[in-house]
């Protein structure tokens, strides 16, 4: 028996040894860009339009449910999404106050999410005087995570 598998239909593809296998591209992003709204912005992959570029032209134009949950996410997408930014960025004074406003805002809001469902992962601080980690519902309990 051939250890190397017959190829002669061409369903299989192969590469040179030193073949690459991609050639990536990084658009630069000028000072000061525009920038989505968070709630938009985490949706189309980035918070940036100038960045926005659709596979094949599809769009995402769904929308996320509004609910504590959702908020956090949409704040810690933003707050991360401005820190790549500011990577390359120093100086724009008015990213980094945008950054430091979610910041605040995401801090403020899982206090809250904390006080009223209990922490959100491990590295919550929880001030209850029990380990809550382990109370019901658990994630996929659809009822019992209906959020008010």
């Amino acid at each position: 028996m051939d250890p190397k598998p017959n190829n002669q239909n061409g369903s299989e593809g192969r590469l040179p040894a030193m073949a690459p296998l991609a050639n990536p591209y990084v658009p630069f992003q000028m000072e000061n860009p525009p920038k989505y709204e968070a709630r938009k912005g985490i949706v189309r992959g980035t918070l940036f339009p100038g960045l926005d570029l659709p596979f094949m032209g599809l769009v995402n134009q769904t929308e996320l449910p509004i609910t504590p949950k959702t908020e956090l996410q949409v704040l810690g997408f933003a707050i991360q999404e401005l820190a790549l930014y500011l990577d390359t960025h120093r100086d724009d004074k008015e990213a980094l106050a945008l950054y430091r406003q979610y910041q605040d805002l995401y801090h403020q809001g899982m206090m809250e999410y904390t006080r009223r469902y209990g922490p959100l992962n491990h590295r919550t601080p929880d001030d209850s005087e029990a380990y809550r980690w382990l109370d019901d519902p658990w994630p996929w309990e659809y009822a019992g995570n209906k959020e008010d």
